[in-house]
């Protein structure tokens, strides 16, 4: 695969009606997943207001809700990264991350690894334990979820495993746009892949997410920056450009891990 048609959805989240959010959240990635992509990548926490009320928001991962994203990736024959859902699971509460594959199942789960204290996630969700490498139908990706972006090491962690592709879907809050582009655009270059973070655009009382959804290239330049209104925007990466970059600067390949490793 040289190529991968990425469709981002920047949603702007209905937090005072899940009914009515769900209802609107599934018309969305229904439409597109009709534009042709090969992957669609959603936000984080989508399916409920954030900060998280409690633990009654929980669902399970065999919810209908869940079930219908599944449906919409078969029809459409496309992968669908499910941003990421407040989820029940036997490991307890979890922010997680579930990427459904074009044959409609789910075909990898990462749980959040670092929860935001500033939005009380550590307060009602436990963290998960294991890096979100995944296999995409030949193409290997990585998953890193909002807060996460902010530790290089977890990135360097994921691009060391092989991945190309790096998706961090996030509810980013607006007052700190600047630091979202800085991070995604420095993960980007540290580790030579492409960043696609995809955030919430909604706006409460108590929190406001800022949009601002965006894709870096491997050398860290900005190739799709959108603004703070709710949209779909279709980009298509080439993966030649990983190749170039580590080829032109051999940052990737001239990382030193044995050395690293003696300094704990």
């Amino acid at each position: 695969m040289e190529r991968l048609r990425v469709g981002l959805l920047q949603l702007e989240v209905i937090r005072e009606d899940a009914a009515r959010n769900a209802r609107y959240v599934l018309g969305q990635i229904r439409d597109g997943a009709r534009s042709g992509c090969d992957v669609l990548v959603l936000p984080e926490l989508w399916n409920v207001a954030f900060p998280l009320p409690g633990p009654h928001v929980l669902i399970d991962e065999d919810s209908p809700l869940v079930g219908s994203i599944a449906e919409a990736a078969c029809r459409n024959e496309t992968w669908i990264i499910g941003g990421s859902m407040a989820l029940s699971t036997a490991a307890g509460p979890r922010n997680r991350c579930l990427v459904f594959s074009p044959e409609g199942d789910i075909a990898f789960r990462y749980d959040k690894v670092h929860l935001y204290p500033g939005l009380d996630e550590p307060n009602i969700l436990s963290p998960g334990v294991s890096p979100g490498s995944f296999d995409m139908g030949g193409l290997l990706c990585g998953v890193m979820i909002c807060f996460d972006a902010e530790f290089p090491e977890l990135a360097t962690c994921l691009s060391s495993d092989g991945a190309k592709v790096l998706f961090v879907p996030a509810a980013w809050k607006a007052e700190y746009a600047r630091l979202w582009r800085a991070l995604l655009i420095s993960r980007a270059i540290e580790n030579q892949v492409f960043v696609v973070g995809v955030n919430r655009c909604d706006r409460g009382k108590n929190s406001s997410f800022g949009g601002q959804s965006l894709v870096v290239n491997p050398f860290g330049d900005l190739i799709l920056h959108l603004d703070d209104t709710p949209r779909f925007e279709r980009v298509t990466l080439d993966l030649s450009r990983v190749r170039a970059a580590r080829s032109e600067h051999k940052v990737v390949s001239s990382r030193r891990p044995e050395i690293y490793r003696r300094w704990r």
